[in-house]
């Protein structure tokens, strides 16, 4: 029997559709006019909140990640960001392998509780980013 193999390369395609797109243009006449800066400087006015399902989850997931990456002998990062009104922790490794039902609950976990998850390279280091709101605006 022959192996099966799916593969294909988006990669020029993803770029085209990307530097095409008007959107970008747009955001970078926002960029330009000071839209951005001017939007954070409004949105800092709001006064802000800690949400404590967010803080236990990043609490949580720092433990967690923090073991995780002692386990493998990687570098951690967790911050608490009062300018920017969120949280963030950072992982840094080697390489990421999730192989056994621990660490795939580990993967779970992240999934539920965060917002958003990055992997990428930073520095020949595999690096993920987990990323936690944290806080909410009062209104």
């Amino acid at each position: 029997m022959k192996n099966e193999v799916f593969e294909r390369d988006y990669a020029e395609e993803f770029w085209q559709r990307h530097e095409n797109r008007l959107g970008r243009k747009f955001l970078d006449a926002l960029q330009t006019c000071g839209f951005f800066e001017q939007y954070k400087r409004e949105m800092d006015k709001i006064p802000k909140r800690i949400v404590p399902k967010q803080k236990a989850d990043y609490e949580y997931l720092l433990g967690e990640c923090d073991a995780y990456v002692r386990q493998f002998g990687g570098k951690i990062r967790g911050v608490v960001d009062y300018q920017k009104w969120q949280s963030t922790i950072d992982l840094y490794l080697p390489h990421f392998e999730f192989c056994d039902r621990e660490s795939l609950s580990l993967l779970e976990e992240i999934a539920k509780r965060a917002e958003n998850v990055t992997f990428c390279i930073k520095e020949e280091m595999m690096w993920l980013s987990i990323f936690i709101s944290y806080f909410d605006e009062i209104y």
